[in-house]
């Protein structure tokens, strides 16, 4: 919906989340055999991520989880007016470099 209302043409790259579990992993049996610092807050970091990719991050309140407009037209606004504080997506920046 934001390349949409950018009219821009998507891309997209597939990442499945046991890729997560791979690095974590990976990261984790180097920090444990080495006893690498980095290494220990690298599979932490990695950890994060995999949080912030599979989690709702919106609300667990199913009262507050819908509003009163949808996503396109939200998008659609912010095309037509410009960033807002709280949604990544830089259109104005975007159709001025007409990427």
């Amino acid at each position: 919906m934001m390349h949409e209302a950018a009219s821009l043409e998507p891309k997209y790259a597939y990442a499945p989340t046991w890729i997560f579990d791979s690095i974590i992993n990976i990261f984790q049996a180097m920090a444990t055999l080495t006893k690498n610092e980095f290494l220990e807050d690298a599979a932490e970091y990695a950890r994060i991520g995999k949080y912030y990719a599979v989690e709702d991050m919106l609300t667990t309140d199913p009262d507050e989880k819908y509003g009163k407009i949808t996503m396109r037209d939200h998008y659609n606004k912010i095309a037509c007016q410009g960033q807002d504080p709280f949604t990544p997506m830089y259109v104005q920046i975007l159709s001025e470099l007409q990427i």
